[in-house]
């Protein structure tokens, strides 16, 4: 399994060259070779066009370049139809940088860019600011206004340039092409191992710690009550999860996490709460990280405190079972 995206705060950053506008010059990058895209979740079918990038460019004796964007595009196309995100923009760059690829152009898209053709993104940003030699694009790329720079396009304009595109075809998992579509699907849903596996890394969710009912100390279960920082990013499902847990001095532990409204107690709103096992620190107002494995089961209402206990028991053994066999 591949590491997770490196955490907010990481001293990466300090490492990476990026740009938030585009150059005002063509001598930025030396022969570069350029990739376009979202890439929400730099999942394995994204890591199949950054291994070519990368590739590319060794060959060429280049750069690498990536264009991608500060904010989902769907936000600016449809805001009334919000989306949830796999990775916030640290994360998704964070995880393009460790792949080797440190020249990254984090664009904010709005209404104008969405409204620029791909002819004049290809000349005036492409060639006209980037001076780019290669393009990487994956198998169903589009740019510009309605979607006209596809591969159809850019083949053609690429004799008249002198540009060399290179197409990836898809990357397909349980025969179908792996898309962030199709991860946030599976996530929503709970099923964390399907959507680790077309991720590659396993999902993650950071928060802060907040005082809760303190229910869970009064059952032999204390929890973690997390506000998740990043209010765009895609929740898992109700259930019971084994996942480990981040604390912000990077220890790392093993723990079970409940996401829904505590039926058995009548709850009303929806809580994320992780119960660290062997762990008894105050850690309010902290941040941390989740990392999911494995769903355990669906969130259940229980007859009586007792109940609940038993399962919870049954729980930590079955958690601890799941991550004690994932034990990279």
């Amino acid at each position: 399994m591949i590491e997770a995206p490196v955490p907010s705060g990481s001293d990466l950053w300090n490492y990476m060259k990026i740009y938030h506008h585009l150059p005002e010059h063509k001598n930025l990058f030396i022969n570069p070779v350029v990739t376009i895209g979202n890439f929400d979740g730099v999942h394995l079918g994204h890591r199949k066009i950054l291994s070519a990038l990368v590739e590319k460019s060794r060959e060429k004796s280049g750069e690498p370049v990536v264009i991608t964007f500060s904010s989902h595009p769907r936000k600016v196309l449809n805001p009334e139809l919000p989306i949830k995100i796999i990775t916030t923009t640290e994360e998704k760059v964070n995880a393009i940088y460790n792949f080797g690829i440190p020249n990254i152009i984090l664009l904010n898209f709005t209404r104008q860019t969405s409204q620029m053709h791909a002819i004049d993104f290809y000349n005036e940003v492409l060639i006209g600011k980037l001076d780019a030699r290669y393009l990487v694009i994956g198998y169903d790329h589009a740019f510009g206004k309605n979607r006209e720079g596809n591969f159809d396009f850019l083949t053609e304009l690429s004799s008249a340039t002198g540009v060399e595109i290179t197409r990836i075809e898809e990357e397909d998992r349980y025969e179908h092409p792996i898309s962030s579509t199709w991860i946030r699907r599976e996530i929503e849903s709970g099923n964390m191992q399907k959507a680790n596996a077309l991720l590659g890394w396993r999902y993650t969710l950071s928060g802060t710690v907040v005082r809760g009912e303190g229910r869970g100390r009064t059952l032999g279960f204390p929890t973690a009550n997390i506000e998740p920082l990043h209010q765009d990013k895609i929740i898992p499902g109700d259930g019971v999860y084994a996942v480990t847990v981040r604390l912000e001095n990077e220890t790392k532990k093993n723990g079970m996490l409940n996401i829904g409204k505590n039926p058995t107690f009548a709850g009303s709103r929806r809580t994320i709460e992780v119960n660290i096992f062997d762990f008894n620190e105050d850690i309010y107002e902290d941040v941390i990280t989740i990392e999911f494995y494995e769903k355990i089961r669906n969130e259940t209402a229980f007859n009586s405190r007792e109940s609940l206990i038993g399962q919870l028991e049954r729980d930590k053994i079955h958690s601890m079972e799941i991550l004690g066999n994932n034990n990279d």
